[in-house]
């Protein structure tokens, strides 16, 4: 993962900040403490399987994830890490949801990542994104990875709420972020 040079220090603090998403993290131990999600019966939760791959750039674009294409998937997919471990739900042999599993290293460690969550916006609210959230949480404790760690964007409101609601914690990793989260909690909170 690319790390801004104001993250790093490299930067005077007079400079206009360089964009930055938001990050989240969740320690291993508190994964552990999840529930299994149960879906609905028409869904299956399993792993990647080869000939997915179509499936998930039409779920991905439909996210709103629009510079994914069948190259860029197939040279995603061939990280090991990621052919294992990302889970996917599919219906009628179409992916409605699914996210990566990926590694990288910060904080002097190596962590997992939890990359690109995307649900069909069909099939939404039906904890789709939950399970194969846990899934890929569950692969990454389990391969042994300290904590996990996810990126964002503050108007991903209904995600960030899933994401919290999964026991994720903001990271205030630049002098911007604190006034960021607070704006997203507020417009949370006003959405209950």
């Amino acid at each position: 993962m690319p790390e801004s040079a104001n993250e790093q220090g490299g930067s005077p603090k007079n400079q206009a900040l360089q964009p930055m998403q938001l990050r989240m993290t969740i320690a291993a131990s508190r994964v552990n403490e999840l529930p299994e999600v149960v879906l609905p019966d028409e869904y299956t939760l399993r792993a990647y399987w080869a000939g997915d791959e179509q499936s998930w750039v039409r779920l991905l674009r439909l996210a709103g994830f629009t510079t994914w294409n069948l190259q860029r998937i197939d040279e995603f997919l061939e990280d090991p890490e990621r052919g294992d471990g990302s889970r996917v739900v599919a219906k009628g042999g179409a992916i409605v949801s699914a996210t990566f599993a990926s590694r990288a290293d910060w904080n002097d460690q190596q962590v997992g990542v939890l990359d690109f969550v995307a649900s069909h916006p069909d099939h939404r609210r039906l904890g789709l994104s939950r399970a194969v959230c846990t899934a890929v949480l569950d692969f990454l404790v389990t391969a042994g990875y300290p904590e996990v760690i996810l990126d964002t964007d503050d108007w991903r409101l209904p995600a960030i709420g899933m994401y919290l609601s999964l026991g994720f914690e903001p990271v205030m990793r630049r002098e911007d972020m604190p006034a960021r989260w607070k704006a997203v909690m507020e417009q949370l909170d006003a959405e209950k």
